[in-house]
């Protein structure tokens, strides 16, 4: 017995350049597959695949409108990703800060060794 594959979080998502670039294209608006096939470069079975995986990670929606299906980019998944970008951005922050203080403390010092030599 198989299970179906499970829901994409919204990191695997995004993970791909290819829907990186769907989801740049569609910032701009709603645009139809054929505009998005046609700004990628790729086949339609290609964008449709991605924008499959980013519909069921929640990070766009479709409509469809006669014989079109207009994707729409929906941007509220994204907030897991700036949360925990902002955990890092601390992390990194507190680093770099002692980072700084020990480059200072090391050109104090380099300053401070030199002048006693002259």
């Amino acid at each position: 017995m198989t299970r179906p594959p499970a829901a994409p979080d919204v990191f695997s998502a995004i993970g791909h350049p290819r829907r990186r670039e769907l989801i740049m294209a569609l910032a701009g608006g709603e645009k139809p597959v054929a505009e998005l096939v046609d700004t990628l470069g790729l086949a339609q079975s290609t964008v449709s695949e991605h924008l499959g995986v980013l519909r069921a990670a929640g990070l766009v929606r479709s409509t469809k409108r006669g014989r079109e299906q207009r994707y729409t980019f929906e941007p509220a998944p994204l907030e897991d990703v700036t949360e925990w970008m902002a955990t890092l951005e601390a992390f990194w922050g507190e680093r770099f800060h002692r980072l700084g203080s020990l480059l200072d403390a090391m050109h104090t010092a380099d300053t401070t060794d030199r002048e006693s030599e002259t």
